[in-house]
């Protein structure tokens, strides 16, 4: 058993080795390595952000990863879908079949091959930026200063902590089940709905911030920093009122060790601000509590410093960009490896043009994971500008039930993108790369093999 199984390894290596050569003989590879090439490197000449230098990092790594990996998708479907069917309507899959290989080492073996190529052009993608990163930085003409904020901005990954709630789940179901107990409670409510209806009240309430009025924030740090890099806090602030005039604040910067600081900053409603918390501050500590001072007390305005559920985030230095690049890459193989499954698969059923088109559309509907969670989960398709909202017929209510099953299905492609991760920063964990390796190359590229090789075991040659 072992030797067959040896055997059949074999003979998937091998054609998998013959899929690489064919696309270096028909001069695939050389062609999308010189369009990577030209694309990644041409992108950023042509589009020069905010002239600045953490603008130009910007539009490098959002511009040509998104590019990369674009073209790699639809590339990828391209050849997978002519892969099989390509090669019967040529006729080319007789003279591999009539030789002691089996129909499903065929297809994993062309499979095989589609990955490595990806691989390939992956790693070129990663080394390429790299590059381009390390040389913008070495060549800018901007003080050492402005340098140094780039790469604390670029060069790290970084791990994202939200405020502590003052109030646990627990004590908010104890006040629920209270309020329920003591028939105060909305009619109709149980414990369960009172419980989040509160904690939803409270989170609201501690972030209202009146004229000359303070708002605290506390953060705790799994791990105590070692101070060689600077955190960064991302927030925003609302006003109740339609102006947009400039609010003075300060903020109070406080550790476990008992070390403050106080850092003053201008902030305009509706636009994101960054808050640099030197990591000196930051150094050994376990935890830091923030404090934010409103100094406008001639301003009638009401303020919020979280707007749509939009916390204060907390950025802490937590690993380097070139690793969270390679595990983003890894997430990004993953992805491509399912698309070359849904490719392959489409061609064991269809000629080439119709599984293009049908595999395209799939991979339509995969880019619209977040509306499909949206209209999921809230149940809304649209929002009407003028009049009532429209009542909902039995057509709309088997329309959201079928948006629901998709959205089961698509949950895993949207969370375990990692472009989004990559062009703010985020640190990507090992953790979240396995899930991608288990559910995207693992879970659904069987299901997605054992349909395509039970189809082409199906599919008559004649």
């Amino acid at each position: 058993m072992s030797t067959h199984a040896g055997k059949s390894l074999m003979r998937i290596s091998a054609l998998a080795g013959l899929t690489v050569r064919d696309a270096v003989r028909s001069r695939l590879l050389v062609s999308l390595g010189g369009i990577l090439i030209i694309g990644l490197i041409g992108l950023p000449l042509l589009i020069s952000g905010d002239n600045t230098l953490t603008g130009r990092l910007q539009v490098i790594l959002n511009y040509t990863l998104s590019f990369a990996v674009t073209m790699l998708s639809i590339v990828t479907l391209w050849t997978a879908c002519g892969g099989v069917s390509s090669e019967i309507q040529d006729r080319r899959l007789y003279l591999v079949l009539t030789k002691p290989v089996h129909r499903h080492e065929l297809w994993l073996g062309k499979w095989l091959g589609i990955v490595a190529l990806n691989a390939l052009l992956l790693t070129l993608t990663g080394l390429i930026i790299g590059v381009m990163i390390w040389h913008t930085l070495r060549a800018s003409p901007e003080s050492e200063s402005v340098r140094r904020q780039a790469r604390e901005q670029f060069l790290l990954a970084r791990e994202s902590r939200l405020p502590e709630s003052p109030v646990s789940a627990q004590q908010a179901l104890s006040s629920a089940e209270a309020l329920v107990k003591s028939g105060r409670a909305p009619a109709g409510m149980d414990a369960v709905q009172v419980a989040t209806e509160l904690m939803k009240e409270l989170k609201s309430a501690r972030f209202v911030i009146v004229p000359t009025g303070t708002v605290h924030f506390a953060y705790h740090l799994s791990t105590p920093c070692t101070g060689a890099n600077d955190g960064i806090l991302n927030y925003r602030i609302e006003s109740s009122r339609p102006e947009r005039n400039p609010i003075p604040a300060l903020w109070e910067i406080q550790t476990t060790g008992g070390i403050a600081l106080h850092l003053s900053v201008t902030n305009y409603p509706g636009l994101p601000n960054h808050l640099l918390i030197p990591g000196s501050m930051m150094q050994g500590a376990q935890s830091l509590t923030l404090t934010y001072h409103r100094l406008d007390s001639s301003s009638p305005a009401t303020l919020f410093m979280a707007q749509n559920g939009q916390e204060p985030e907390l950025l802490i230095p937590s690993g380097s960009w070139a690793m969270n690049l390679g595990r983003g890459l890894l997430m990004i193989l993953c992805r491509l490896a399912f698309l070359s499954a849904l490719g392959l698969t489409a061609g064991c059923l269809l000629s080439t043009p119709v599984a293009v088109f049908v595999a395209f559309f799939i991979m339509v509907l995969l880019t619209l994971s977040g509306y499909v969670e949206s209209v999921a989960t809230s149940g809304v398709f649209y929002i009407p500008h003028e009049g009532a909202a429209l009542t909902k017929t039995w057509l709309d209510k088997i329309i959201l039930t079928q948006f629901k099953g998709l959205n089961s299905l698509t949950q895993p492609l949207l969370r375990l993108d990692p472009v989004p991760l990559l062009e703010e920063g985020r640190r990507i964990s090992w953790l979240l790369t396995a899930h991608a390796v288990a559910w995207l190359a693992g879970l659904y590229t069987a299901v997605t093999a054992v349909i395509g090789i039970f189809l082409f075991n199906r599919r008559e040659m004649g």
